[in-house]
C-alpha cells in the first residue's frame, strides 16, 4: 500500500511536468533554465543546518523522548470526543499500521531527490538540497523545541489507555508506560512526511512558472496524499489522536512551501543586486539533521 501511494505521488507529479512543458511558452519574470530561482547562502544556511538541525533539533528530540515513565491510570472519557473516535475496539493491527507509517516516512524524506533527474533542478543541486535540509531543521526544532511542541504538551499516546489484555500482550515489557508515550501531541511523522512532499511540490511549481493553477492544484493536493496516509496509519498504530496528526500536518506543509517561498522571494527581490555582485555563493558540507520520532 505505501509503495502505491508513493508511486501515485510520483506518477502525479511527472505526469503534469510533462503536461506543464507542452505549453504555449509564456514571458515570466525569470527563467529557471538560466537564472537562479532561490537566494541560498550556503555558508550562512548550512550553519542554520548545523545549529537548528544538529545540535537544537536532534538534542530537543532526545529531551522529548526521554520524559518518565508514564502510570497508566486513564480513563477515555476524558480525550475530547472529536478525538475518542481513536480508540478502535481491535488493536492487533496497530504494529503493522506502525510499520506502514515508517515506510512512508522514510520514503518521504527522499522524495525532492526525483527532482534531479532534471537539467534545471540538477545545475542548483547543493541550494535546493541546503534548503531541503534547512526546512527539516525548522520542522525538527518546532518538534522539539517551540510551545507547540512535545516538550511544552505533555499529552498521553492511546496506547496507554488499553490494557495489555486489548492490546494482546503477554509477557514483562509494557509498552504503555515508556516516557516516550508522553509525546502523542503533535505526529513528527506526519510533520516529516509532509516536508518532505509539500517541499518536492513547491520547488516543482518553481521550477515550472508556466503551470497553470490547474496544475499547481493537482501537484498539492498530490503532496497531500501520503502525509493524510500516514496519519490514518499514525492513529491506528494507536500512536497518535487525528489531532495530533493535523498539526503535525499544518506545520510540515507550513515549513515545506514557506521556506523555499522566502528564499525565492528574496531571490527576486534582489536579483539585481544579486546580478551585481555575482550572486550567492560558499561552501557547504558536514552538516545533516537527525530525524527519530
Amino acid at each position: 500500500m505505501p509503495r502505491q501511494f508513493l508511486t501515485l505521488l510520483l506518477s502525479l507529479l511527472l505526469c503534469t511536468g510533462v503536461l506543464a512543458q507542452e505549453n504555449t511558452p509564456q514571458k515570466y519574470d525569470y527563467d529557471p533554465k538560466t537564472e537562479k530561482v532561490y537566494a541560498v547562502n550556503l555558508w550562512l544556511d548550512g550553519l542554520a543546518i548545523g545549529i537548528g538541525g544538529n545540535l537544537l533539533g536532534a538534542y530537543g528530540i532526545d529531551r522529548v523522548q526521554a520524559k518518565d515513565d508514564v502510570v497508566v491510570d486513564f480513563d477515555r472519557a476524558d480525550v475530547p470526543g472529536f478525538d475518542r473516535w481513536a480508540f478502535p475496539s481491535r488493536a492487533e493491527a496497530r504494529e503493522r499500521a506502525a510499520e506502514t507509517s515508517d515506510i512512508v516516512f522514510q520514503s518521504a524524506m527522499w522524495l525532492p531527490g526525483v527532482l534531479f533527474a532534471g537539467k534545471k533542478f540538477r545545475k542548483d543541486f547543493l541550494d535546493i538540497t541546503a534548503m531541503y535540509l534547512e526546512t527539516h531543521a525548522f520542522n525538527s526544532i518546532t518538534y522539539g523545541w517551540s510551545p507547540i511542541g512535545a516538550k511544552f504538551i505533555d499529552r498521553i499516546r492511546p496506547i496507554s489507555y488499553y490494557s495489555l489484555e486489548e492490546l494482546g500482550i503477554t509477557g514483562e515489557d509494557d509498552p504503555r508506560v515508556e516516557g516516550n508515550n508522553r509525546n502523542s501531541f503533535f505526529s513528527g511523522h506526519v510533520s516529516t512526511v509532509a516536508v518532505g512532499t509539500f517541499f518536492t511540490a513547491k520547488v516543482l511549481c518553481d521550477y515550472n512558472p508556466q503551470f497553470t493553477g490547474t496544475q499547481k492544484a493537482l501537484i498539492f493536493t498530490a503532496a497531500s496524499l501520503p502525509p493524510a496516509f500516514t496519519a490514518i496509519q499514525r492513529v491506528r498504530a494507536l500512536k497518535h489522536f487525528p489531532s495530533d496528526t493535523v498539526m503535525g500536518f499544518a506545520v510540515g506543509a507550513f515549513f515545506g512551501v514557506m521556506n523555499p517561498h522566502v528564499h525565492k522571494n528574496w531571490q527576486r527581490k534582489h536579483r539585481s543586486r544579486l546580478s551585481l555582485s555575482g550572486g550567492y555563493g560558499g561552501g557547504f558540507g558536514g552538516a545533516g539533521v537527525s530525524l527519530v520520532f
